[in-house]
């Protein structure tokens, strides 16, 4: 019976320390793939369970610095005339700004409640979270008396504040504007999913207009704002700390941790030794495990460091002509190439790049900037045989996009013949791939008509 009994409490341990083992390797996998705000969220989370932990939150930046590192790469350009999110320079906030319009109204004490519950049920773009029913059924009042409150906070500023959706949104706007077009509020109310998704026949045909109309209405459109709060979302600025730092000094390229910014975690000696004095079997059982806790966590942290720092010296050395010379292009790279070379599973580089940033002479770029498959290139009298990155394929189809005949717009196969001709071989469905990762709609939908 004692055999039996030490085989089961042998077998318990083992299944035991296999659990823990297994809830180790899965948080330090969670803790590369975290960035720097993630994983100060997670080492505070477990500060809390383990009063062991002291987290050490890392520098933040001045102003100065943060506003050098704000350059991102948007291969998409910023010419086109989508609506464009505005961030406002002000302090105010959506719902600050709200109550100050309330001050003006002469309302009951009921109707301020229900106004204030209203835009405190507003989201960051400033939409209406909540049904009309549930704030008469929180608040004990009629749904007619909450629909006369938000049709007053839908008369504040900005216009289109408190919609439901997006097309009460721009229907409140086109009301309020002055220069309105005519069948502008029509149009969208009666057919908006066929405008967004520029079925503009079956509208003209609808509504007996012509396409030149509807062209001049969906310019007037694209001049709104779908996102009225967002000028107000001052949460929205969110600088990117970099978690790489490269340095040129004299030929060579020099890769550093970003130190600084990182969370650090400190052992808590004095409640140790205080609780150690005890001298009780249960809390040195607990304090056993959560200085073995602290351990690993340390561990994790270091491994994680020493990851996205091989990883970064990886990609500096395939890229090195990138940093060195500003204008040329990316080389082809991949993950499994990094992978191989630093000897680690590609999954671990696919985690160690995820929303990590490198600062660079150039600028702030995410690094998975640096990896792009290489597409074929024919050998011509113009250039060389060799290989042309997917980003530099993008931004030639972003060229081209740009330059277009808006009347005519390129097709992708149009697009396909145009880099044959400059010596770059690629199918049509790589084109439209990549068009969509650039966020360009297709042709038919580029299609302008004035």
């Amino acid at each position: 019976m004692r055999l039996e009994s030490n085989f089961v409490q042998k077998q318990q341990q083992a299944q035991s320390m296999k659990l823990m083992m297994t809830q180790q390797l899965s948080q330090s996998i969670a803790m590369l793939q975290f960035n720097m705000e993630d994983l100060t969220a997670f080492l505070e989370d477990k500060a809390l369970e383990n009063p062991l932990i002291e987290v050490v939150p890392g520098r933040e930046m001045a102003p100065d610095y943060t506003s050098t590192i704000r350059k991102k790469n948007n291969l998409a350009g910023s010419d086109d005339t989508d609506w464009l999110e505005q961030i406002a320079d002000t302090t105010m906030t959506l719902a600050d700004t709200l109550k100050e319009q309330m001050q003006f109204l002469d309302m009951t004490s009921q109707q301020k409640l229900a106004l204030l519950f209203l835009i405190e049920s507003l989201d960051k773009n400033g939409y209406l979270q909540t049904d009309v029913d549930v704030v008469a059924s929180a608040l004990l009042i009629s749904e007619g008396d909450v629909l006369e409150m938000l049709e007053t906070l839908q008369g504040f500023e900005p216009a289109g504040v408190g919609a439901r959706d997006a097309k009460e949104c721009i229907l409140l706007q086109i009301e309020r504007h002055e220069d309105a077009l005519d069948h502008a509020y029509a149009l969208i109310r009666d057919y908006f999913e066929d405008f967004a998704n520029k079925r503009w026949k079956k509208i003209a045909d609808g509504m007996g207009i012509g396409m030149v109309d509807i062209q001049a209405i969906s310019d007037f459109i694209v001049t709104l704002k779908p996102k009225p709060g967002a000028e107000f979302e001052s949460d929205r600025v969110q600088y990117v700390v970099p978690d790489l730092v490269v340095q040129q000094v004299g030929d060579e390229l020099q890769v550093s941790v970003a130190k600084q910014f990182l969370p650090r975690m400190k052992f808590q000696e004095g409640y140790f030794q205080m609780m150690q004095a005890t001298q009780e079997k249960d809390v040195a059982a607990f304090l056993k495990e959560k200085a073995g806790e602290f351990d690993w966590l340390k561990k994790g942290l270091e491994q994680r460091e020493s990851t996205i720092g091989r990883v970064g010296e990886a990609i500096v050395r395939h890229q090195r002509d990138f940093f060195l010379h500003e204008g040329t292009h990316l080389q082809p790279l991949t993950l499994k190439e990094i992978a191989e070379e630093i000897e680690v599973h590609e999954s671990t580089v696919s985690r160690a790049v995820n929303g990590k940033y490198m600062e660079t002479a150039q600028g702030v770029y995410e690094l998975k900037f640096f990896f792009s498959s290489s597409l074929a290139k024919k050998a011509s009298e113009e250039s060389d045989a060799g290989d042309v990155s997917s980003q530099s394929i993008k931004k030639l189809i972003q060229q081209l996009v740009n330059d277009e005949n808006k009347l005519k717009p390129l097709s992708d196969q149009k697009i396909v013949e145009m880099l044959d001709d400059k010596g770059i071989q690629v199918s049509r469905r790589a084109i439209a791939k990549y068009r969509g990762e650039l966020q360009i709609l297709s042709s038919s939908k580029r299609k302008r008509f004035a």
